[in-house]
């Protein structure tokens, strides 16, 4: 099993730097206000998604993988939410131009082959003036064997640092590009975080039981007993304590 069908199969609903508490952080921040019309791409198993709802957003959620989506819309079923649940590439989005005010992703574009094929989308589907949010990991300082190792764990074709993130956006079209980082605004207990792949501010943070508690994960248990995925999530831990001093994170902010 690669990293998205193992994060698929234990339901993970906050696999990104950050973690669940970091997404609440920042959706303060932004602030949703009634009738945001809003894109997640890279949705996983919906509880982003469900979070928009619940304040009050117009959620279209999307993402490549059927199990996915499916855990996706039975999460949101049970919260008894509306939300338009789409399968696609977040580098061919199959929906309209000019459409949406805010288009979120979370440790997502880390993953396109061609990132600012990816930022090209995102500014296509958005109205003027509305905003790219993504949250990405980034390298804060090299290091020979970081990004092959990465590469080898996860699967993603590549690690920029913060600055090469904010020049692809600048390079698909977005204007007045910044970068919010973790814990701004945030209560002391919400600067930890604890999913896979995610970090604290200023380093990678140990296993967070308030991260872990989500009532509406849908957890295939046979996933648990297998052998890929035990050692998959040894091998997470082992990766993030090795690089914690050359990794971190943050949402860069793009207007279009």
């Amino acid at each position: 099993m690669n990293y998205h069908e193992i994060i698929a199969a234990v339901g993970e609903g906050s696999a990104h730097p950050g973690g669940y508490p970091g997404t609440v952080d920042f959706i303060r921040f932004a602030g949703i206000t009634p009738g945001l019309r809003v894109l997640e791409v890279g949705c996983g198993t919906g509880r982003t998604a469900c979070l928009l709802a619940q304040l009050g957003a117009q959620v279209t959620a999307l993402d490549q993988s059927i199990v996915m989506l499916e855990k996706a819309e039975r999460r949101a079923q049970q919260q008894q939410l509306q939300i338009q649940w789409i399968q696609g590439d977040i580098t061919a989005i199959p929906l309209r131009s000019d459409t949406y005010d805010a288009v979120f992703a979370e440790s997502v574009t880390v993953f396109a082959a061609d990132p600012v094929k990816a930022f090209r989308e995102y500014h296509r589907v958005l109205r003027k003036g509305g905003q790219a949010w993504d949250r990405e990991l980034f390298r804060t300082q090299p290091h020979p064997a970081l990004e092959r190792e990465m590469r080898e764990l996860y699967g993603n074709p590549h690690l920029p640092d913060a600055a090469a993130w904010m020049r692809m956006l600048q390079d698909a079209g977005f204007r007045t590009i910044r970068q919010w980082e973790p814990g701004a605004g945030a209560d002391e207990s919400e600067k930890s975080s604890s999913s896979i792949l995610s970090q604290g501010q200023g380093g990678v943070s140990t296993f967070d039981w308030q991260n872990a508690w989500d009532p509406h994960r849908i957890l295939d248990l046979e996933a648990l007993q297998d052998p890929d995925v035990r050692t998959f999530f040894k091998e997470n831990e082992a990766f993030l304590q090795r690089y914690r001093a050359h990794l971190s994170y943050g949402v860069f902010i793009a207007e279009k």
